[in-house]
């Protein structure tokens, strides 16, 4: 065999093993991205049912609203929950829109992970505020619900009152806290995992 012969066989085998190898890297690099976009898929969809709740929501309250135009007490709480309520549904809009807008498959590895990044800062920010404005939500919705569904006024009984923001109040956390812990930092935390052994494994080769 004279040596450009074998120099020839040699080339063909060492491109087939780049190639083979490059292969492989596709693979698991897919495999990765669509676990990745799989474990997000429950956040997004939990979030696109949260803006159509509170899309719901407050198309109710704002019509609710409107039939208290003579009881100055409901109407300005009416006023406030719808407020309050519009403002979850826009976090709700832009939580949504950030997890649409990431491109698992034609985004660099360290561009895709500072997007989870952003979406858990967004989170966290959004649910820091919203865990804020909760006693007020309950403060301004619980009379309306009560007047609206049962014929109670909360205003002439303050014990019944304050019981119905408590339950509401404990409730909301702890679907809150639940939802972040179960869903979220767990799902965050996994698609990371995902996201740095592919990292480190693009950057060995």
């Amino acid at each position: 065999m004279e040596l450009d012969e074998f120099k020839n066989i040699w080339a063909q085998y060492d491109q087939k093993l780049t190639d083979n190898l490059k292969f492989n890297e596709n693979i698991l690099r897919n495999m990765n991205l669509d676990k990745s976009k799989r474990e997000m898929n429950t956040p997004l969809n939990y979030e696109i049912i949260t803006v159509i709740m509170n899309f719901i929501a407050l198309s109710y309250i704002v019509y609710t609203t409107t039939k208290f135009v003579g009881e100055f007490n409901y109407l300005v709480l009416g006023v406030l929950t719808s407020i309050i309520i519009l403002a979850f549904l826009i976090f709700s809009i832009i939580k949504t829109s950030l997890l649409i807008n990431i491109d698992y498959f034609n985004t660099p590895i360290i561009n895709l992970q500072r997007a989870i990044l952003k979406v858990k800062q967004k989170y966290l920010l959004f649910k820091k505020i919203e865990f804020y404005i909760y006693p007020f939500f309950a403060i301004t919705l619980a009379p309306i619900l009560a007047k609206v569904l049962r014929g109670i006024d909360l205003f002439s009984r303050p014990y019944l009152y304050i019981l119905v923001i408590f339950i509401a109040l404990l409730f909301g956390y702890f679907v809150a806290i639940w939802v972040y812990k179960n869903w979220y930092s767990k799902i965050i935390k996994n698609v990371s995992g995902f996201l740095e052994e592919l990292n480190k494994f693009e950057k060995e080769t």
